[in-house]
């Protein structure tokens, strides 16, 4: 799949979704006019869309979207095959105002905008999908909170921001790794954090938790 249909089928999807929601389907078909002039690019989009993935004639086009925006553009026709990928898929948020969520996240945290619509926006960092969703927020009051991996001459580059001065930080770091611990405009407990599992679990090795047991 060359770069140009790659990017055709991320503008159709792109409009579909904008038109009619996050549940509009498309077929392969779709990207293509009647009178096709280029059936080789046809046939290789159809393979990949049946043989490779056994999609539906019609998928719903996020689902489309997301799948064609991960491909690396270094790749032909040999995509990977995504749907036996392990592994957290995309998360998804309730938001109060796009607009200002959206600044929050592209603007502050350096996300990437992908597409928006009415009542929605998805957004990707690194290999990271997030989907904001309007509608009504209802943060967390626990712990619970997720952690985006940033590395520390990012965090410095956010804190150094003006903006950043009005976010609330909801807990000072204790843990191995830095960590910024904020809340986003709605509230919802976010990390940004520089390390991995690998390197907290390195460090429990020194210096394990109250009653630590390794599973593994």
């Amino acid at each position: 799949m060359n770069k140009d249909i790659k990017q055709k089928i991320l503008s159709v999807c792109a409009e579909k979704i904008k038109q009619k929601g996050d549940g509009v389907q498309v077929s392969f078909y779709a990207f293509f006019a009647n009178k096709n002039d280029d059936p080789v690019t046809l046939m290789t989009v159809a393979r990949w869309w049946i043989e490779e993935h056994q999609l539906n004639h019609f998928e719903k086009a996020t689902k489309i979207y997301a799948m064609v925006a991960s491909l690396d553009n270094r790749s032909a026709i040999q995509l990977p095959d995504l749907q036996q990928a392990k592994g957290l898929n995309h998360l998804t948020l309730s938001v109060s105002n796009l607009d200002v969520s959206i600044e929050f996240y592209c603007g502050l945290l350096g996300f990437q905008g992908e597409v928006r619509w009415n009542t929605g926006a998805y957004l990707s960092y690194g290999n990271c999908w997030l989907c904001l969703s309007l509608g009504k927020a209802k943060p967390s009051q626990d712990y619970t909170h997720v952690a985006f991996t940033y590395d520390s001459a990012s965090m410095i580059h956010i804190q150094r921001k003006n903006v950043f001065k009005s976010v609330k930080q909801w807990q000072i770091n204790s843990s191995e790794g830095d960590s910024f611990y904020i809340e986003d405009p709605d509230g919802h407990k976010l990390e940004l954090h520089s390390g991995s599992l690998a390197t907290r679990l390195e460090s429990l090795k020194a210096k394990p938790y109250d009653g630590l047991e390794w599973l593994n």
